[in-house]
């Protein structure tokens, strides 16, 4: 049960951040935080960083659609079955979650954090996307530590 709870704050802070964008930016508008981040509102409605966007409404949602089950059915097995990827299987699910509630009721994932060092742009992303990326850098982490333990 608390493992659904911090799932639900996860995909509600996603959520709540997002509503915040949409009701506060214009779409496709820029606002300047300072020299290395902005906030921006715009919809990816493609797969990572926006590839295949120009694929058909229908297309592009069922593909999200069997992705999300694909997703929930592996991220289900980490949560339940591999007790020590539990924590990062948490952050995969919220991430999923958020981003797929996007795609589906949204028409396009929101995406708002826009960081950029001298005219070089990270794609812009949101919380659920970070809530990913951290969970893969910590597995990543984990297995690189895992695997230099064994050899010594």
């Amino acid at each position: 049960m608390k493992y659904f709870v911090i799932i639900f704050i996860l995909f509600s802070l996603d959520q709540i951040s997002k509503n915040l964008i949409i009701n506060s930016i214009p779409l496709n508008e820029t606002f300047f935080v300072n020299s290395f981040l902005n906030i921006v509102f715009i919809y990816n409605k493609g797969f990572l960083f926006g590839y295949l966007s120009d694929l058909p409404d229908t297309v592009l949602f069922y593909t999200h659609l069997l992705l999300l089950f694909f997703s929930t059915y592996i991220i289900y097995k980490f949560l339940f079955l591999q007790i020590e990827h539990r924590g990062i299987s948490l952050l995969f699910f919220a991430g999923a979650l958020g981003n797929s509630f996007d795609r589906l009721f949204r028409n396009g994932v929101v995406d708002f954090i826009d960081f950029h060092y001298y005219g070089i742009h990270w794609p812009a992303f949101n919380l659920a996307d970070s809530f990913i990326f951290i969970g893969v850098i910590i597995y990543l982490i984990k297995y690189i530590w895992s695997e230099n333990c064994l050899q010594e």
